[in-house]
């Protein structure tokens, strides 16, 4: 596929329709428990349900410890679910599949590694080593902003370039699914908010299907096309509720109105209806 290289104050382009969307990803009474070394059962998910359509981009927040990651690492193939289902395409998950790209909250790059070989493992590690393969990468780096930095290493670059390189080697195989997991929580405001402009702008052009999570309300808006509010451990979804502000979004986005009333309804899923009184 080739990607368009755009600037990066450049607004995410009109998703385009998505007729006959099916549900791409199907979780059915999911249940995940763990045995810690006392012995005790820890239940980290109870009871989750959840369809994703292709194409679309699902936001997940909770409080701490509430299964998010969990729930996560099982749609990679990373975990085994205790009783339930996580399927995709109506094939269930039991192990890491190659339409499933997966980015972490650090970037987890190999540091003897340059910039264009950490985004090339993963189809090196097969065995390719295409010519079609680097024109990909160096494709992926330059749509990204990062194409004059493709033989400079992790250590020269700063914590949001690094995402943005992780971002990349989780694209290299052109996965359908793209999971994220609060990949931008370490960074500084600033640069958040400019990597959600460009997560933004990538879905608009790549049109993956995408679970996002963090831990930030605004941002979990801003991003998604529904989000997904999970309860204290163990982990329920105890709302879902659709994001209806059209696209494309920008960062005036949350001056809207309607952007604020959706996160205060999301807050009184936590209890917090009082936060707008206790800043006052």
């Amino acid at each position: 596929m080739t990607l368009r290289v755009a600037r990066l104050s450049e607004p995410p382009a009109p998703a385009p329709p998505r007729d006959g969307a099916g549900k791409l990803i199907e979780i059915r009474a999911l249940e995940k428990r763990f045995r810690t070394r006392s012995g005790d059962v820890v239940q980290a998910l109870s009871n989750v349900d959840l369809s994703i359509a292709e194409n679309e981009f699902i936001s997940v927040v909770g409080p701490s410890g509430c299964g998010k990651t969990t729930l996560l690492r099982i749609l990679a193939g990373l975990e085994q679910a205790s009783s339930g289902a996580a399927m995709v395409a109506g094939e269930t998950i039991s192990a890491p599949r190659p339409d499933v790209g997966v980015v972490f909250q650090q970037a987890t790059l190999l540091p003897w590694n340059t910039v264009l070989d950490n985004v090339l493992l993963p189809v090196q590690l097969r065995g390719d080593k295409s010519p079609e393969s680097r024109e990909r990468a160096l494709s992926l780096l330059a749509f990204m902003g990062l194409g004059e930095f493709a033989k400079k290493y992790p250590f020269e670059l700063s914590g949001g370039m690094q995402q943005r390189v992780s971002i990349c080697r989780a694209l290299m195989r052109d996965p359908k699914i793209l999971l994220m997991d609060e990949p931008f929580g370490a960074l500084d405001a600033m640069t958040r908010e400019m990597l959600n402009m460009e997560l933004m702008r990538l879905w608009s052009e790549e049109r993956k299907t995408v679970v996002f999570i963090t831990h930030s309300i605004p941002e979990a808006v801003l991003l998604g096309d529904r989000v997904v509010v999970m309860s204290p451990r163990p982990g329920r979804i105890s709302e879902v509720l659709t994001v209806d502000i059209p696209r494309p979004r920008s960062l005036k986005t949350m001056a809207l109105p309607r952007f604020g009333e959706i996160c205060d309804e999301i807050r009184s899923r936590f209890g917090a209806e009082l936060y707008t009184e206790i800043a006052l």
